[in-house]
């Protein structure tokens, strides 16, 4: 796992005011496991941005990485992912990468973790403040929750390792 963290140079308005769009993630897993979970949570879908503006693409530069593709991800309370690995399939088609091995998939906490907030990379909460960063390489299991009262948002950094 990665982790770390840099300083915060960002405000609240440079990602409370994207225009998000309902992102449902059935579609990133197979057969049997998709509809054990659809079955299990009604509830299953986060609040995606691509367009997050120059103060937060900013901030995947200082991971180094190439090809790399930023987004915003709001979770409202109630709201749960699974424990999943991701496939990159998109990712992967759009940049024409044959192996996932070289993909680094990143998550910077644009605010303070909040109680019920959550993000496991395996076995690991990883609960922390503005500007820390957890990541891992390829496809590992991970689940996000957002069992607060107020929205999570979370900076997704997704690339190539140089």
């Amino acid at each position: 796992m990665l982790k770390g963290k840099i300083n915060v140079t960002w405000e609240k308005k440079d990602f409370k005011n994207l225009k998000f769009k309902k992102k449902k993630y059935a579609t990133s897993y197979n057969g049997n496991l998709e509809k054990k979970y659809m079955k299990k949570f009604n509830n299953f879908e986060v609040f995606l941005c691509n367009k997050v503006g120059k103060k937060l693409t900013k901030i995947a530069e200082k991971f180094r990485l190439k090809k790399t593709v930023v987004a915003v991800n709001k979770m409202i309370p109630g709201q749960v992912l699974p424990f999943h690995s991701d496939k990159y399939k998109v990712y992967m088609k759009k940049n024409n990468i044959k192996n996932s091995k070289k993909i680094i998939r990143i998550i910077v906490f644009l605010e303070n973790s909040l109680p019920g907030q959550q993000l496991w990379i395996k076995d690991k909460l990883c609960y922390a403040k503005a500007g820390s960063y957890f990541g891992w390489k390829n496809q590992v299991n991970h689940m996000a929750a957002n069992l607060s009262e107020k929205d999570r948002y979370v900076l997704q950094i997704t690339g190539l390792k140089t």
